[in-house]
């Protein structure tokens, strides 16, 4: 797949009770960031970290209440405009949805698929195509979105491990040649 874009910044929403629980909430949870979640965004926009994103021209966000919050609290140091990416949603777990994640089979696992969810192809190949609407917009973009939403990109791009803390961020760039991304 190609992509225009030479770098691009990610960011996990903010803490949720679900998180917390250790409960699954897929698409299928539309669950608000807790206390901890929201102090997490507004620490974030205060950080120095944050600082590297200033020059970012959109953000790209998950419809997805939690990352609809975490955005707001961004967008009072990032001044672009938000554009909601339907694609960037969390990956749909169906019936594990609300489980504890003690309970439930290796996500991983290429065969793990959620009754009445998504599949892990359906997913990937969504996030595909919200990875692209992202970066077909004026950047460097800023995402923000979702745990499974990063491990998907991660996988697209090929960039070491997929895993993400609530509100970290990522930056992701292009390397030297062109053909590859790397985390920056």
């Amino acid at each position: 797949m190609t992509y225009l874009a030479q770098r691009f910044f990610f960011v996990r929403h903010g803490q949720t009770d679900a998180n917390s629980g250790n409960l699954a909430a897929g698409a299928g949870w539309d669950i608000d960031l807790n206390e901890t979640g929201l102090a997490q965004a507004r620490e974030l926009a205060e950080s120095e970290h944050i600082k590297s994103c200033l020059e970012v021209q959109t953000i790209c966000v998950s419809p997805m209440r939690r990352a609809m919050q975490t955005a707001d609290a961004l967008r009072k140091i990032i001044n672009a405009p938000v554009v909601e990416i339907h694609e960037l949603r969390e990956w749909h777990l169906g019936d594990w949805e609300r489980r504890s994640w003690s309970e439930l089979p290796n996500l991983f696992h290429p065969e793990a698929n959620p009754p009445n969810g998504e599949s892990q192809l359906e997913f990937g190949e969504r996030i595909a195509v919200g990875l692209k609407k992202a970066l077909g917009h004026p950047g460097p973009v800023l995402i923000v979105a979702h745990g499974g939403v990063w491990h998907g990109i991660a996988r697209i791009l090929s960039l070491p491990g997929g895993s993400i803390s609530n509100c970290e961020l990522k930056h992701v760039t292009r390397d030297l040649s062109g053909n590859s991304w790397v985390l920056g």
